[in-house]
């Protein structure tokens, strides 16, 4: 069974194949809105026991530095020393800038936590690398 939020920056789903599907909206513009999204993701991380996320960027706005400093500084450092996300697939948005911090989001994880990513053109070719054996990590 699939649970699905409605949230004002995106939709939420816990997906039964094991992981949250975040498909983000224009609402996501407000840095509060975008900051709730992903508490939410953080509590249905801590809740699922799941670790792995496909993010679906193409209606996402231009986050502020403030917002972008927050989720470095702040949940990407839960998420990640928790060993709480292992795993992002991001359908990419077409805007530079917006891919750009992505990008810099993902190598941070990376970085600092061995968070893998990975960047797809739809949610097809992300879920598809979620739902693959190679995709899937043991508890530590």
């Amino acid at each position: 069974m699939t649970t699905y939020y409605c949230l004002p920056a995106g939709e939420l789903w816990i997906r039964p194949e094991g992981y949250l599907h975040l498909v983000w909206g224009p609402g996501s513009r407000d840095s509060a809105a975008a900051q709730a999204v992903f508490t939410q993701v953080l509590h249905l991380l801590q809740a699922t026991g799941y670790r792995k996320l496909l993010t679906d960027q193409r209606l996402r706005a231009t986050a502020t530095e403030e917002y972008i400093g927050w989720l470095l500084s702040d949940w990407l450092t839960q998420v990640g020393s928790n060993r709480l996300l292992t795993h992002v697939a991001v359908v990419a948005a077409l805007p530079l800038d917006l891919r750009l911090q992505a990008v810099d989001v993902c190598t941070e994880g990376r970085r600092r936590y061995g968070i893998k990513s990975q960047f797809f053109a739809t949610p097809e070719q992300a879920r598809q690398w979620l739902e693959k054996p190679s995709a899937v990590e043991t508890a530590p």
